[in-house]
């Protein structure tokens, strides 16, 4: 098969749009993406547009894509996050191999050019039900390494006969404003730094991604504050909307981007008090539903609070890895 790969540039980005949803009928992802996502998606500090987002055409037809996004790096790794897709019509042709050497070629190629003196690490997730993507994964060495949880709740369903939990001594609910965003960034770093493979978020991330993002909702983010030290954040739910969620679906989501507890004020009930006021306040702004994703291995027991919340698992992803060593012996 005549197949080019080429980079991927803001002119492509209708195409790449209709691809991502011709995948998400098949696979039922669960992920929607309109444009305005994508021109967010290239406009990410961390990448290289003509490089880091590539397609894969046979003729004038996007049948395959890949991205990667490196990480900053932690003590031990250089991390890159790896993603891409073939388009179901077209599967079973040899278009995935031919995606994953480039894919895997381009991330080598960004770990010698960033981090050569440390080992890196490529990860990607994939529906743990899509077989084909598991066996293709394996056939270059990326090896399931854990698993996730996309959670949901219908808010139709909350009680709204119960009282809303209210807060241990010497703590406010507040919410989210711009003078902390510096705090629940700080916060979100610390909260997470037990977490497995965790790479601390930098001020250029956290702001595209959160504080400048066009999916952050601040009225619909909540944060517990110590009356002791104003301004001081120690834990916090970070809240989205994705308008091509409701496109495709008819149904307005509010998507819990992010939920911290800092380590030193676990064990006082604060993510499941933020989880249930959140709740409320999503109902009370006129939304259908909610949604989370958890990792299997999260140490705080996040899934059973999530559970007690009323979020039940939608679907399992698996998280696959590849470790590669470094480049300068």
């Amino acid at each position: 098969m005549d197949l080019t790969l080429r980079p991927l540039l803001t002119d492509d980005i209708p195409i790449l749009a209709r691809h991502l949803a011709a995948v998400e009928a098949v696979d039922r992802t669960g992920e929607h993406y309109n444009e305005d996502d994508l021109v967010e998606e290239f406009a990410n500090p961390d990448i290289e547009v003509g490089k880091d987002i590539v397609g894969a055409f046979a003729g004038d037809d996007l049948v395959g894509y890949f991205a990667i996004y490196p990480r900053s790096v932690d003590d031990t790794h250089q991390k890159v996050h790896l993603e891409g897709s073939v388009n179901p019509a077209r599967r079973g042709e040899g278009i995935g191999t031919r995606v994953v050497e480039a894919m895997l070629a381009r991330a080598d190629e960004v770990h010698a050019e960033k981090h050569p003196e440390m080992p890196a690490r490529f990860a990607l997730s994939g529906l743990s039900t899509n077989t084909a993507q598991g066996e293709l994964m394996a056939a270059f060495g990326l090896a399931p390494e854990r698993w996730n949880f996309v959670m949901r709740t219908d808010l139709s369903r909350l009680d709204s006969g119960v009282p809303l939990p209210e807060l241990p001594e010497g703590l406010s609910l507040v919410t989210y404003t711009p003078e902390l965003d510096a705090a629940m960034h700080e916060a979100h770093n610390a909260a997470f730094t037990d977490h497995p493979n965790f790479t601390p978020w930098t001020g250029v991330m956290w702001k595209h991604w959160v504080s400048e993002s066009r999916n952050f909702r601040p009225g619909l983010s909540l944060l517990v504050v110590d009356d002791a030290r104003p301004g001081h954040v120690v834990a916090y739910v970070q809240s989205t909307e994705y308008d091509a969620y409701f496109e495709a679906t008819g149904r307005r989501e509010a998507y819990v981007a992010k939920v911290g507890t800092r380590r030193e004020f676990r064990g006082r009930g604060l993510a499941s008090i933020l989880l249930r006021h959140s709740l409320v306040l999503y109902r009370e702004a006129g939304f259908d539903e909610a949604s989370l994703d958890v990792d299997s291995e999260n140490p705080t027991g996040a899934l059973g609070i999530y559970e007690r919340a009323g979020f039940e698992v939608e679907s399992r992803w698996t998280n696959y890895a590849l470790q590669r060593g470094p480049v300068l012996g």
